[in-house]
């Protein structure tokens, strides 16, 4: 497999090409305009991170941090 970035300068080439991509075993991946990506908004950017399922080999932060908290030691002058 292999990817290529095409540049069309008319929608009607635009539309001939996607019409083909099918024929080709092709597919569109990712849509720029005018050469720039569209970003995201950060509620997209959660989602799309939430969908991938990276953030749940990480575990319970609450449970982390209480972890960490328990190995904390008493500073002289305070009582727990």
């Amino acid at each position: 497999m292999s990817q290529l970035t095409i540049e069309i300068d008319t929608p009607e080439d635009e539309a001939l090409l996607l019409q083909l991509l099918p024929r080709l075993n092709g597919r569109v991946i990712e849509k720029r305009e005018n050469g720039v990506q569209k970003k995201l908004s950060f509620a997209e950017a959660l989602e799309k991170l939430k969908e991938s399922g990276v953030a749940e080999k990480f575990g319970d932060p609450s449970a982390w941090q209480r972890d960490v908290r328990s190995w904390d030691r008493v500073l002289d002058g305070r009582e727990e």
